[in-house]
């Protein structure tokens, strides 16, 4: 029986036992490839689900709850125990064959629908026999497979492998598959049991919402945040991106200065720092290496959905999204358009349920941000009264998604005489201890002799 199986925790353990072991590669990289035997298949566009075969029952089932328990793949799965075996655990790829290519965003589509004839299931790997993991080599692993499934049947396989020593032959294999058949990569298993996924760069055109600049480098962007438009309008986060190719980094800071603009939304970068919205005017191409719809613990990724209205970002709502891996800014893009089109988050339709991507998105009520201290001081000058101020909040916002921060700290300094009048400073904390020490080193690096706290 199935009904003691934590498949919950299984699928999370193999998907992150798997995902240490798989590496990128482009193409042109092949030659770094270790020496030995090398086995080769072609990259399926599906998701990775896990089958559970017993004398009573066969499930499929993935990370994050998910279950298929009908349809033609538990028809053909059935009675594929070999004798005096009783239960199998099968890795493998979900997906739904198509004459030119199949797409990962056609299985959420299908599952949604409940149409489950329509998916196929290649496998490629021997998770469990009678409960326990395996600790045979992928290569006998994938021959007990072979001779497990040596029959054809309805809508599963096992996945065409070959065995490959030279990389002459694996940048044929490479050629044939990706470049003549347009699939969408190639598996190169090594012995060393590192797992090599060989991919084409994938390009995607993004709006720039927000930027940080470089500490020690003003006038230098240091990261951008991009994202795409949906149907109704609004923008979909897509993530951040600080890899830049070129001078892109000087020629954007003074366009994107120019074009500041307000938020009611903070999203803080990996150092700490808040970003600078601006209107969504600039249009960049972003390169990378892969799309995934998981975080490196297997959950589902999802971003907020912004609004640009009178001038103001605002949030409405998270969706489920992606992350793009190794991503890196090709150049701006001054021919394309900041519409639904030229920006559009159909970009993504090989990663996504299309549904999603379609639906209009129903705004959240976000709970209200809470002074938790504030101190000002000021100082007699011949050109009047300065003032400096030091202000911390709480958001009470990171619950709701991670990427907000929880703690501010706002530092503004005011003096009529200077160029600049007022200076500005956001910092960002994970905890009220430390936004207290932030907002004490400010103070002992800006609150000199002759300043006087204000009650």
């Amino acid at each position: 029986m199935t009904g003691k199986i934590n498949f919950e925790s299984i699928a999370k353990n193999y998907k992150g036992a798997v995902a240490s072991k798989y590496r990128p590669l482009k193409p042109e990289e092949i030659n770094s490839l270790p020496q030995g035997n090398n086995l080769v298949s072609t990259k399926i566009d599906g998701e990775l689900w896990l089958a559970h075969i017993c004398k009573d029952e066969v499930i499929l089932f993935a990370k994050g709850g998910r279950f298929i328990k009908e349809g033609k793949i538990i028809e053909s799965l059935k009675n594929c125990l070999p004798k005096n075996i009783e239960s199998l655990t099968l890795a493998g790829e979900l997906y739904v064959k198509k004459e030119n290519r199949e797409r990962v965003g056609d299985v959420a589509k299908a599952i949604s629908a409940k149409d489950f004839d329509i998916l196929s299931f290649a496998i490629f790997d021997l998770v469990k026999i009678e409960g326990k993991t395996l600790p045979l080599n992928y290569e006998k692993k994938f021959e007990e497979l072979q001779s497990i499934f040596n029959q054809p049947k309805n809508n599963i396989k096992v996945i065409e492998t070959v065995e490959l020593n030279d990389k002459k032959s694996i940048k044929e294999f490479y050629e044939k598959h990706v470049n003549q058949k347009n699939s969408e990569g190639i598996i190169v298993r090594t012995s060393t049991e590192i797992t090599y996924k060989v991919k084409p760069s994938i390009t995607i055109d993004a709006l720039v919402i927000g930027f940080t600049n470089k500490v020690n480098e003003f006038e230098k962007v240091r990261s951008v945040l991009l994202g795409l438009k949906r149907k109704d309008d609004s923008i979909q986060l897509l993530g951040a991106c600080g890899n830049f190719l070129g001078d892109l980094r000087d020629q954007l800071y003074k366009k994107l200065v120019s074009i500041e603009t307000e938020s009611k939304f903070r999203h803080s970068s990996s150092d700490g720092n808040l970003y600078r919205f601006v209107k969504p005017e600039l249009v960049l191409e972003i390169k990378c290496t892969e799309i995934q719809r998981e975080d490196s613990s297997s959950n589902i990724i999802r971003r907020m959905v912004l609004e640009f209205k009178e001038n103001i970002w605002q949030p409405i709502a998270l969706t489920e999204c992606v992350s793009l891996i190794h991503p890196v800014i090709i150049r701006e893009r001054g021919d394309k358009l900041t519409d639904n089109i030229d920006v559009r988050i159909s970009q993504l339709e090989s990663f996504m349920d299309s549904s999603q991507m379609d639906e209009k998105v129903k705004p959240i009520k976000l709970p209200e941000s809470k002074i938790v201290e504030r101190k000002v001081w000021t100082k007699d000058g011949k050109n009047g009264i300065s003032i400096r101020k030091i202000i911390i909040l709480q958001t009470f916002k990171s619950e709701i998604w991670d990427g907000w921060a929880e703690w501010i700290i706002f530092y503004s300094d005011f003096s009529a005489g200077r160029k600049s009048p007022l200076d500005r400073k956001l910092k960002t904390a994970r905890s009220k201890e430390e936004a207290m020490e932030i907002s004490e080193n400010l103070i002992e690096a800006n609150i000199k002799k002759g300043w006087e706290l204000q009650k």
